[in-house]
């Protein structure tokens, strides 16, 4: 970003515009082929092809591309990844950052600065993507019901889950799930 201000940097999984299509490697490759196919040869080839490559967990173009931290920054920051595992640990009753911050003897907005400096994201932002995550990782790969999933994600109602979720993925739970049947 520094080296190329003019250039949009994104995190997405892949960007398929009239343009550019780029992917950001490993099964992000997969992710572009089947929204190219669906696109251009609609929802039923894609699913097909995804059957055929065992491949269900299918992610749009605006996923956001993780990079472990390990890769990003050699783990060398302590606060970080112990940020970062109490809300892993956490996804069922989330933990508000000001508590992280202070579990970990730091300040809320040094935490803050941490999210933003190496993951380019605040704390609340990121836990709510991993959350987000979890939860459609649970819609597509288990039968809990929408109630069940809202929960172990750390929901307080269905109603909330799903215009969180709408509002992150474009689509509701139950349609994300009715997609992958």
């Amino acid at each position: 970003m520094e080296a190329f201000p003019e250039v949009n940097l994104v995190r997405n999984v892949f960007v398929a515009d009239e343009k550019h299509v780029t992917a950001s490697g490993g099964t992000a490759t997969a992710d572009l082929m089947l929204y190219l196919i669906e696109r251009d040869h609609g929802y039923d080839l894609s699913v097909a092809v995804a059957d055929q490559m065992v491949y269900n967990a299918v992610r749009n173009a605006t996923a956001a591309q993780r990079v472990s931290l390990q890769s990003r920054n050699g783990m060398r920051n302590t606060h970080l990844a112990k940020a970062i595992q109490v809300m892993h640990d956490n996804l069922e009753t989330p933990v508000s950052p000001a508590i992280i911050a202070r579990d970990l003897g730091i300040s809320t907005r040094q935490l803050e600065r941490l999210f933003g400096k190496y993951l380019n994201s605040s704390p609340k932002k990121y836990f709510m993507e991993m959350r987000l995550e979890r939860a459609r990782h649970l819609l597509l790969q288990s039968e809990a019901s929408i109630t069940e999933v809202a929960m172990a994600c750390g929901f307080d109602s269905p109603g909330h889950f799903s215009r969180v979720y709408r509002a992150a993925f474009g689509v509701t739970p139950m349609l994300q799930r009715d997609r992958m049947s």
